[in-house]
């Protein structure tokens, strides 16, 4: 006999909650630092993981200090000297970024994204 088994399928807003599409690529961006294969592509993705961070997390969070941490390295030049910074408020990061509602999460990125096009424009 089958059991039935109800799951609730939640849709991913761009893909932010999932792991492949937002965990892997900080993880391996991470792992690059350091290596000659290291790319605008991968700082760009430790860069999306802090811009996101710090437009949900309250003030003066935990989260909201070390996202602005991650940022300010990541708008450098990223350096191995560096990676164990990166790494520790990465670590304080994605966790948290888990585990926001998809709804805040959406909200986020369309907030970011208006932003961004106002200063294209300007």
């Amino acid at each position: 006999m089958r059991k039935s088994h109800s799951r609730r399928e939640a849709v991913l807003p761009l893909g932010i909650k999932n792991k492949v599409r937002t965990e892997l690529p900080a993880l391996v961006a991470l792992t690059a630092i350091g290596e000659p294969w290291f790319s605008e592509e991968h700082r760009m993705d430790l860069l999306a993981v802090a811009l996101v961070v710090r437009e949900l997390a309250p003030l003066e969070s935990l989260q909201a200090t070390c996202a602005a941490e991650l940022q300010r390295l990541c708008e450098q030049p990223v350096t191995l000297d560096n990676k164990v910074d990166i790494a520790l408020n990465l670590a304080e990061c994605l966790p948290w970024l888990q585990l926001q509602p998809n709804n805040r999460i959406q909200r986020a990125l369309a907030a970011l994204a208006s932003r961004q096009e106002a200063l294209v424009a300007a």
